[in-house]
């Protein structure tokens, strides 16, 4: 009966090591586009839509402001110093603002549903005027963002923020992240 028993015992180490050995096998495959000689095509970069368009879905509760890539925003605002709002301290952005010296005002740009949205606000975003509230807004839509830390940072400093994003529709919603300026 010891026989039997580690002959059982036997065949189903074998049957293990094969099953590992089998999805060891599977990880070894190369991303998607990984070792070619050229790599993948890029996606074109989102349209610039007007907030009304962007927002335009069956479900306005689902929509939330997605992460932009570098390109996106230079699209948009150019290449200018800029300040940003991200979900976490190492994310993209989902809000960038482009900081000019010409004017009072400063515009900005999110991502809603693939498009990219450019709003204005009628002050620089600087840390100052984050503790009072900055507010940007586009065609039925608004992003304001506040912190109380910004006393405490000097230019180029990470601080928690919260950014409340409002449709004329109906939606509002609020979230807590990270405010960076590179301006002053």
């Amino acid at each position: 009966m010891l026989i039997r028993s580690q002959h059982l015992i036997r065949h189903l180490l074998l049957l293990v090591a094969m099953l590992i050995a089998a999805v060891l096998t599977g990880c070894a495959d190369p991303a998607p586009g990984e070792g070619m000689e050229n790599p993948m095509m890029q996606k074109p970069l989102p349209e610039l839509a007007s907030a009304q368009d962007a927002v335009s879905s069956p479900d306005i509760a689902t929509i939330d402001p997605q992460t932009l890539q570098t390109a996106e925003i230079v699209k948009v605002l150019g290449n200018v110093p800029q300040c940003a709002f991200r979900y976490t301290a190492e994310s993209p952005p989902i809000l960038a603002i482009g900081h000019s010296d010409q004017g009072e005002g400063s515009q900005a740009v999110t991502k809603i549903h693939g498009r990219l949205v450019q709003l204005s606000s009628d002050r620089k975003p600087s840390y100052e005027n984050l503790q009072e509230g900055l507010s940007f807004t586009a065609d039925g839509m608004t992003m304001r963002m506040v912190s109380d830390e910004p006393e405490k940072v000097k230019t180029g400093k990470q601080v928690t923020a919260e950014l409340h994003f409002s449709l004329q529709q109906g939606l509002n919603v609020g979230y807590l992240g990270w405010y960076e300026c590179d301006a002053p």
